[in-house]
């Protein structure tokens, strides 16, 4: 349930726990509820020398990433309080528009000449649409000696397009492996590798040993595995492996299994799917149509409406950080009782690549306030219970034991106390996919939409020749590209 087009002010002084980013950041809190600048009892009048100035207020626009549902509100509405309480000058409004309308609100106020000040949190695809209409923060981050020390520099670098800093990271979700601890032990095999560098059983952890892995954990309806020859891929019970929640993208499929590249060539025009991004294309092929230790499009909807991992019947499944907010280890059919995390393996690039999702806060170029602005987006971007609420790893290093300490989705669900090994996600932080496979194309929501398609087509068609598909791709690419031009 969401709610649109919501604007909300501030309406009471509540305390918030801010995590600081400037040297001297605080909170605010209430604002009159009609937009108008209230004066306090017995406050100098406007027209009177020593009347204080009138505050500025500040639109922070929410919606295009996580932010709106409906759980998320309340805090938020106490963040944009506190903050309020704490700044005299600056009026932070929070309007709250639905993700599915978010974009084309934004997109529409921006022509109308009405765009917000702040926007986010937003993810990496999402700025694609607005990336070169946000204000370079470099001046600012400069002049203000915002402390920095706390984030990877690669973190902050993943939001620095041609040079211009267009927002300050506030969350990160590097992917990782998801695995069913209790199917496991049924097969009676030995968990994947925690540490990168690892060996699964004296071989090297690599998408051939996982491939192998997973075949063992396939198993039909007479319990046969995938590496039998008695095994019927027309009834599987049971699948080795995952990559869920990728909107049937080819560009995330092709980072997950072959690394890092770019639908886009140096040049920035040239359409091209990568040598090692068609290799893992067709690792993630083969894995559906000919193996069958990945479950295809219809499968994968019978399992749990598409959250496969929670349905119990998937081993491994490779998904991100994120993910934690929805499994639920006291549902499904069977339940997921007991899991972990595990390290990514070496892909057809010869690298570990951790396919990382990351949101941030940043200012429209066309703001009036950007010194409010950016006083209003620094706090945001550090506020160590905003980024809790929206499930993310805190980008801030110092934020993230407390959120690892916090994070029991499980709680009250009757299922066992999970000891998650955390670190395996700190770990795959070190690996992030540069370029992104969110990254910019040319002409971008359009190529976005084809490979989509792409990624449909491949995920519920079989017997395809995969690289006659790839080069028709391009083709089609570059003509979308070209257009855009």
């Amino acid at each position: 349930m969401h709610r649109q087009n919501r604007r909300i002010r501030g309406i009471g002084a509540l305390a918030v726990s801010v995590g600081l980013l400037l040297a001297a950041c605080g909170t605010q809190g209430p604002a009159a509820s009609d937009g108008a600048s209230a004066s306090p009892e017995g406050s100098a009048p406007v027209d009177s020398p020593n009347a204080p100035a009138e505050a500025v207020e500040v639109e922070w626009f929410v919606g295009l990433g996580t932010g709106e549902n409906e759980e998320q509100i309340a805090t938020e509405e106490e963040v944009v309080a506190a903050f309020n309480e704490a700044h005299d000058d600056i009026e932070l409004v929070l309007t709250i528009v639905d993700n599915t309308e978010a974009a084309t609100t934004l997109a529409t106020r921006i022509a109308a000449g009405d765009a917000p000040d702040i926007i986010g949190p937003v993810g990496i695809r999402g700025l694609q649409s607005f990336g070169d209409q946000l204000l370079d923060l470099t001046p600012y981050i400069e002049s203000s000696g915002v402390d920095l020390s706390g984030i990877e520099q690669s973190l902050i670098d993943a939001f620095n397009v041609e040079g211009a800093q267009i927002g300050l990271p506030t969350g990160v979700y590097p992917s990782f492996i998801y695995y069913n601890k209790t199917l496991f032990d049924e097969a009676g095999l030995a968990y994947p590798p925690h540490e990168v560098g690892e060996q699964y059983e004296g071989q090297d952890w690599t998408w051939e040993t996982v491939r192998e892995l997973a075949m063992q954990l396939t198993v039909d309806a007479g319990g046969n595995d995938a590496t039998s020859a008695d095994f019927d891929p027309e009834n599987i019970q049971q699948y080795g492996l995952d990559a869920q929640f990728t909107e049937n993208d080819a560009r995330a499929w092709s980072t997950i299994f072959g690394g890092s590249g770019s639908a886009v060539a140096d040049d920035g025009t040239t359409a091209e799917w990568p040598d090692n991004w068609r290799e893992g294309l067709q690792y993630f092929y083969d894995g559906i149509w000919v193996d069958h230790f990945i479950p295809n499009g219809t499968a994968v909807q019978a399992l749990a409406d598409g959250n496969t991992f929670q349905s119990g019947l998937i081993a491994m499944d490779v998904v991100h950080q994120w993910y934690t907010c929805c499994i639920y280890p006291a549902e499904g059919d069977p339940t997921v009782s007991d899991w972990d995390i595990a390290v990514l393996p070496t892909g057809a690039d010869g690298e570990v690549t951790s396919k990382l999702h990351a949101d941030t806060i940043g200012i429209m170029s066309s703001t009036e306030h950007p010194d409010e602005a950016f006083t209003a987006m620094t706090e945001l971007a550090a506020n160590a219970d905003l980024v809790q609420l929206w499930g993310a790893m805190p980008a801030i290093e110092s934020q993230r034991d407390a959120f690892f300490g916090a994070i029991a989705p499980w709680s009250g669900l009757g299922a066992p106390e999970l000891e998650i090994d955390w670190n395996v996600s700190v770990q795959m932080l070190e690996f992030p996919d540069v370029p992104s496979h969110e990254g910019f194309m040319p002409n971008f929501q359009e190529a976005d939409s084809a490979n989509k398609d792409l990624g449909n087509r491949l995920w519920n068609t079989a017997d395809l020749d995969l690289d006659a598909e790839l080069d028709a791709h391009v083709e089609l690419l570059q003509g979308i590209f070209d257009e855009g031009g």
